[in-house]
This record gives C-alpha cells, sequence and structure tokens, in this order.
C-alpha cells in the first residue's frame, strides 16, 4: 500500500460498514461486572479507534501499543497483542520501556499535565477525565452505564494524525 490513507485498503470498506455496529454495540454495552471485562471494553475501544486513525508513516511495520503494566486495561490490551489492525499487527508493550509507541494508553491518575514531547505519528490516548491534566487526542469516559469517547482533532492534527469521519460522528464529543 503507497498511500496511508485509510480508505484504500480493499478491505477497509468491509470494517467501514462494520464500524457502528461494533461500536454501537461497544457504546451501549451495559455496566461491566467484572473489572477484566472493563479492561476488555476499553481496549476494544482503543483497538478500533486505532483501526480508523490514518497514520503519517506507511503501515510497514507493527503498531506498537504502550501502556503501563498496573493500568487496569493493561489486562485487555495484552489480548490484542498480535491481532491486525489497519493490516499492522499490534504489538503490547510496556510504556516504561523507552521504545517508539505509535498508540500511548495513559490512565487519568498517570497522564501528563502538558502535552507530552512524543514522535509524530502517536496516537495519545487518555482513560477517563483529570482536570487540569492533560486529554490526548482521545479520552476515553465512563458515563455510567456506558463507555464514550471524545476526540481532540486539533490534538491529533499536532500528531499528524487523521480519524475517519464515521469514528468522528461515534464520538461523544469533537473538538
Amino acid at each position: 500500500m503507497k498511500r496511508s490513507d485509510s480508505f484504500t485498503h480493499p478491505a477497509r470498506g468491509h470494517i467501514l460498514a462494520a464500524l457502528p455496529v461494533l461500536l454501537a454495540t461497544l457504546l451501549y454495552a451495559g455496566p461491566c461486572g467484572a473489572q477484566n471485562d472493563d479492561s476488555r471494553l476499553k481496549a476494544a475501544f482503543i483497538f478500533n479507534i486505532a483501526q480508523f486513525t490514518t497514520w503519517p508513516q506507511p503501515a510497514v511495520r507493527p503498531l506498537v501499543v504502550c501502556a503501563s503494566p498496573v493500568h487496569s486495561v493493561w489486562t485487555g490490551l495484552r489480548e490484542l497483542d498480535g491481532k491486525a489492525a489497519g493490516g499492522r499487527a499490534v504489538t503490547v508493550i510496556d510504556s516504561a520501556a523507552g521504545k517508539s509507541c505509535d498508540v500511548i494508553v495513559y490512565s487519568a491518575t498517570a497522564a501528563p499535565t502538558m502535552p507530552p514531547a512524543l514522535a509524530a505519528g502517536t496516537l495519545t490516548i487518555v482513560d477517563g477525565v483529570r482536570t487540569g491534566h492533560y486529554g490526548g487526542a482521545v479520552t476515553l469516559i465512563e458515563e455510567a452505564p456506558h463507555l464514550r469517547f471524545d476526540i481532540d482533532t486539533r490534538e491529533a492534527a499536532r500528531a499528524g494524525l487523521k480519524f475517519s469521519s464515521r469514528l468522528l460522528q461515534l464520538a461523544r464529543n469533537v473538538l
């Protein structure tokens, strides 16, 4: 694939057609009974958001997702290891490893107060809201009993990322 445009891959049309149903199911899912289910639900959101993100670099290497092993979403993310997102195999690593991340997931309590100095093409996702702290390009928000997300297109543009119009339609808020 020569272009990084989300809509040029042949399988992308099938994925785009299924996106509203998949995310609507996730958005309107009832409360999670166990923390493991919550971790899986958030990991599914992160996976789908990554699939509908256009990256500035060609999709020739694995999609590296970084998070802290102490973060509640870690278990769910580890289950994504090896799956394909947008034609790229997902690799989940500890954010403390110092490797280059394509997606970095912060908990609300660990989110920096200012936008971090990350490489271009890094999607930042913050799990939860904490006043006075960085919200990332995507913020996951629990609105009992649902999980929602906000998108900051300015932050995404700063990182050289673009989101599909369908993903933007499913967001709770788009800045």
